[in-house]
This record gives C-alpha cells, structure tokens and sequence, in this order.
C-alpha cells in the first residue's frame, strides 16, 4: 500500500511538474520581436538589457563566440553572466553556444576544469551539454552545428572578431535560407566586415 501511495504522489507531482513548464515556457508564453532586428552592441552586458527590454521570453539562444562563462582578456565575452541571467528570468531555455573549430579544444579542456560546475558536462554526438538550473546548454564546434530546419526563431549572438570570412559567411547562409531563423541578431564588439548576417 504505500508504495502505491508513493506512486500517485510521484505521478501527481509529474504532471503538476508539466502544467508549470507548459505555462513558463510553452508555446504560448513565447515571445518575439516584431519587426525583426539587428542590433550592434560594445559588450555583452548590453545583450541583457535588449533581451529584457524586448519582452523576451521561453526563447532559444544561439550564441558564436569564443568564450562564454569564462574570463579572458581581449574577449568581448568576459563572462556568460548574461545568459545565465536571462535563463533564471525564462527569457531562454535552451543555448546553442556555437566555438569556431580553431578553439574547440581548448574550450573542451577549459570546461572540464572547471571546478565550479556542480554538474559535469553531458558528452553528445556534437559536442556537450552543460545542465543549467533553468534550461540546457549545448556547447559544439561550428563545423558540427547544423540548426533544425522546422525550429523556432532563435535570439543570436555574434562574436565576429573571432569568426573567420568562411565562418561568418557559412552562418550567413544558414540565416538567408531560414535553416536558422530569427527575429533578433546581437553583434558583439563591432561591425561584420561583411554586409553578411542582415535580416
């Protein structure tokens, strides 16, 4: 008998468990920008205030850029701060965090090390995937990213000083032909050299 008690408690608290995560970050609690954006920005800490100011929620992030979570200087990504911040409040769920190839192993190694993460990166087939209290991150090289052709609208971030000519025109690609379609574009640091990466 009590363990069939224990069974209707956890399964009452599964389904409560849903109702709360349809209601947070369901479809209907998504929103987006109308008309689409693109938005060249000095630091990252100004991402957080846009996202914010937008309206912004239950969205996905999909973020080029060689640091995040991480001091380094001369990157204008001292830390994933902003993310984090946005995640706690439900504005993203889920983040793609793209590293060009060049820098893969190192990010690898450097997050591997990293003593503060209570949770172990999860390996996948592209990559890996770091657990965050309020979503995932999935953490891969730019040659394994391939965005999800029927995927909703996704809030990107661009760290073009790191991004090669070929890396930048190859995400072009995949925002013209809507494989990786959204509605709001951070540059980070700086103009693209190139008219690339406009909506």
């Amino acid at each position: 008998m009590p363990f069939r008690s224990l069974n209707i408690t956890a399964i009452i608290l599964f389904f409560f468990g849903v109702l709360v995560w349809t209601f947070t970050y369901g479809p209907a609690k998504r929103t987006f920008v109308v008309p689409d954006k693109t938005i060249t920005v000095q630091a990252v800490s100004e991402i957080d205030g846009l996202w914010h100011s937008s309206g912004l929620h239950g969205r996905i992030a999909v973020i080029f850029a060689h640091h995040l979570n991480l001091l380094s200087l001369g990157s204008s990504f001292p830390d994933g701060s902003y993310l984090d911040n946005a995640m706690y409040h439900g504005i993203v769920r889920t983040a793609y965090y793209i590293v060009p190839d060049r820098f893969w192993s190192e990010i690898v190694s450097l997050n591997m090390m990293a003593g503060e993460l209570i949770i172990p990166l999860k390996p996948a087939d592209t990559g890996f995937i770091m657990l965050h209290e309020a979503g995932r991150i999935h953490i891969m090289p730019l040659s394994k990213y391939i965005p999800e052709q029927d995927q909703e609208k996704a809030l990107v971030v661009l760290e073009p000083r790191v991004l090669s000519q070929k890396e930048l025109s190859r995400i072009d690609g995949f925002i013209k032909t809507g494989q990786l379609a959204t509605d709001f574009i951070a540059v980070v640091g700086g103009e693209i050299n190139s008219a690339a990466i406009q909506n």
